[in-house]
């Protein structure tokens, strides 16, 4: 005899989850591989309001017992018992599938490989904004912000939800949001790099089909927001089936763009009204890098879509600093600038913070493997203003030697490569000695951080910790 409803997983995502499906009167059995101890007061509110539990290394066995399973997006779709479970008639489903089937009011969804943070925090700055404006409200969830579910009972349908979607939480979605933004497709989780989460695409195709879910079941009034300088995004255009909006470096036929002056100074402009408009220029935004000139222009289009007025869009803009670990400037110390760039797990990254720097940089880059190729990264070094290299971790070596392999059919100088160590202390430190007035220490490492660093968020604090340890003693002196 079925069991009512499984819960795989006591995340964040999924404890919201196990209080919305109780308060609708269903019986649920949080399946989780820690036991009681392990998750805390976690284990002990839910058992007070009746949850039953399947704690430990066969929290997965048995899943044919239940109607309905809740995955985590951590846990992968092929998991062997994940697909018997699928095989025996039992739903697979998720959190954020159904809060989209659910939420009174309209979502504008954000996925890509790099830039949804930015561009989700974007879009929610500027509606709180406009929504205020109305007497409404906006929320902010998904892989950022507050589980979904934690708000749902405060949404009305004047409403705005932001939610921003991994690929793990789009790859069985089978509905689609009221507006989707695409910021970028290149490549990433095509490997179990993380040991918390160790769910990956089994192949590129798998990944792009994933961010795709996010748009293909629109309907003539949807609204898709692509990223036209991405190959990938381009090649999905013809896919869309309401409105679509792109945006770029160059003029777009309906959509926002940027441009630089001969002063270097860029201002982003749009057309969505029918004429050519300036929109905002780059001194008046807090943000670096040409790549927030375009997570911007997405987030402007986007808000403005939902039906926020132009004074919101560029107080919002104007206002934003940034997210912490995403290019976030640290300090300036001895005439050294030093920049946070945690969150650049992968290649392109990297890349994109690169492009934002004309001084000598110190580029702190290696670390886990997750399948990427370093080739393109690589050549962008030996082209950019990078003099040295700190290498770690297991994929510092590597790097060390695509460089090496590329720069045998270029004219680059090499730049100078030297061994970081394992501990941040010591990374930081030699990262310094090889630094001087005028230079830019960026860590900024295309890689994973397991095998040093629990996380890329404790990596970035290590990094700040370190760098502005040196300003406090000084301080103190």
């Amino acid at each position: 005899m079925k069991k009512g409803i499984a819960v795989l997983g006591l995340g964040i995502e999924n404890l919201a989850l196990t209080r919305y499906l109780l308060n609708q009167g269903e019986k649920v059995t949080v399946c989780d591989s820690r036991d009681a101890m392990q998750l805390g007061d976690r284990y002990r509110i839910l058992n007070e309001l009746g949850v039953e539990f399947r704690l430990g290394p066969g929290y997965l066995d048995q899943l044919e017992d239940f109607s309905v399973v809740y995955r985590s997006p951590g846990l992968p779709l092929f998991h062997p018992k994940v697909v018997k479970a699928k095989r025996n008639g039992v739903k697979i489903t998720s959190a954020i599938r159904l809060f989209i089937e659910v939420c009174p009011c309209p979502i504008i969804g954000v996925t890509g490989t790099k830039g949804k943070g930015t561009t989700c925090t974007l879009i929610y700055q500027i509606l709180k904004k406009s929504q205020s404006k109305k007497g409404a409200n906006a929320y902010l969830g998904g892989n950022i912000g507050i589980a979904p579910f934690d708000f749902y009972s405060f949404l009305s349908r004047e409403d705005l939800v932001v939610l921003e979607l991994s690929s793990f939480q789009l790859e069985d979605m089978d509905r689609s949001v009221d507006i989707a933004v695409i910021t970028n497709i290149t490549e990433d989780h095509l490997a179990a790099a993380d040991p918390l989460n160790p769910n990956h695409h089994k192949s590129r195709a798998d990944y792009v089909k994933a961010k795709t879910n996010l748009f293909k079941d629109q309907t003539s009034l949807g609204v898709t927001i692509m990223n036209n300088d991405d190959q990938t995004c381009r090649e999905l255009l013809t896919m869309v089936k309401g409105s679509l909006l792109t945006y770029g470096n160059h003029l777009q036929k309906h959509g926002a763009w940027y441009s630089k002056d001969s002063e270097g100074l860029y201002t982003i402009w749009w057309n969505i009204t029918g004429k050519t408009e300036e929109l905002i220029r780059s001194d008046q935004i807090q943000v670096r890098g040409e790549h927030n000139l375009l997570n911007i222009s997405a987030a402007a289009l986007a808000s403005y879509t939902a039906g926020a007025d132009r004074e919101s869009i560029i107080t919002g803009i104007s206002g934003y600093t940034g997210l912490e670990h995403r290019l976030e400037y640290v300090a300036t110390i001895d005439g050294i600038q030093y920049f946070d760039d945690s969150f650049a797990t992968s290649p392109d990254p990297t890349i994109v913070a690169l492009r934002a720097f004309k001084e000598p940089v110190i580029l702190i880059v290696g670390g886990a493997d997750k399948g990427a190729d370093f080739t393109i990264l690589a050549e962008e070094i030996l082209k950019s203003s990078v003099k040295t290299l700190i290498l770690i971790g297991k994929m510092g070596p590597v790097i060390k030697e695509t460089i090496l392999r590329v720069a045998r059919g270029s004219s680059s100088p090499l730049p100078e490569m030297v061994a970081g160590g394992s501990e941040m202390s010591m990374i930081v430190a030699t990262a310094r000695a090889h630094a001087e007035p005028g230079d830019v220490i960026l860590l900024s490492t295309a890689c994973a951080s397991f095998g040093l660093f629990k996380n890329y968020k404790e990596r970035g604090n290590l990094f700040k910790k370190e760098v502005l340890a040196k300003t406090s003693h000084e301080k103190q002196q």
